[in-house]
């Protein structure tokens, strides 16, 4: 009977610390860069992960996606794109819009804290742009291949600009998406910086 029970316990340890495995954390550690994992119940917005693993809104990262009208900007080389397969560099092909004359339409990543709500001024000046609107959920699942809820702040691996908002980059640490709706990572600001490259600057507002 004890060595039963002492089976089941090996059992119960090792499903315990089995290593999450999803795009996002294989991405981190093809770069090397430390973090946690941070199991919690289904959720689908930043907030929703705010209120279960009780952490900070200022370090959990809302992830929003919109369409721009204006010069594509340069995208900084991510320091994993050694790592990048061909089927994420899409910003050529597919996210890449009809052009406009000197103008396309492109998309880029907007990370900001949970709780605050994404501001297009700060977003149309910092990229030069003549317009920025919200995208569709399609957009979402059409050209990003990631289901809605599941958008993580990794720009760069998609091949398309990310702006950091300011708030955001106050917090010595961010809580993203790990690419499921249970799981979270937990990384140094500074390792995401030095990893995305992101523009920094306003790009929150408190109201709508």
């Amino acid at each position: 009977m004890a060595k039963k029970k002492t089976t089941k316990s090996k059992k119960s340890i090792n499903q315990k610390t089995k290593k999450l495995e999803t795009k996002v954390t294989k991405l981190l550690d093809k770069a090397k860069v430390k973090y946690k994992t941070l199991e919690h119940k289904v959720v689908f917005t930043a907030h929703d992960v705010g209120a279960t693993t009780k952490k900070k809104l200022s370090e959990i990262a809302k992830v929003v996606l919109v369409k721009v009208t204006g010069p594509v900007p340069v995208i900084a080389r991510s320091a994993s794109d050694e790592a990048i397969s061909s089927k994420k560099k899409i910003a050529s092909a597919a996210l890449a819009m009809t052009k406009k004359g000197a103008l396309s339409n492109y998309f880029a990543l907007i990370v900001l804290p949970a709780g605050k709500y994404v501001d297009f001024s700060g977003i149309k000046k910092a990229l030069k742009a003549k317009k920025v609107s919200m995208v569709s959920e399609k957009d979402i699942t059409v050209y990003l291949k990631t289901k809605v809820g599941l958008l993580h702040p990794f720009g760069s691996e998609y091949n398309i600009q990310t702006l950091l908002d300011k708030g955001m980059s106050r917090a010595k640490k961010m809580i993203a998406s790990a690419g499921t709706y249970t799981d979270s990572v937990e990384i140094a600001l500074k390792d995401f910086e030095k990893l995305v490259k992101p523009i920094k600057g306003g790009f929150a507002k408190k109201n709508r």
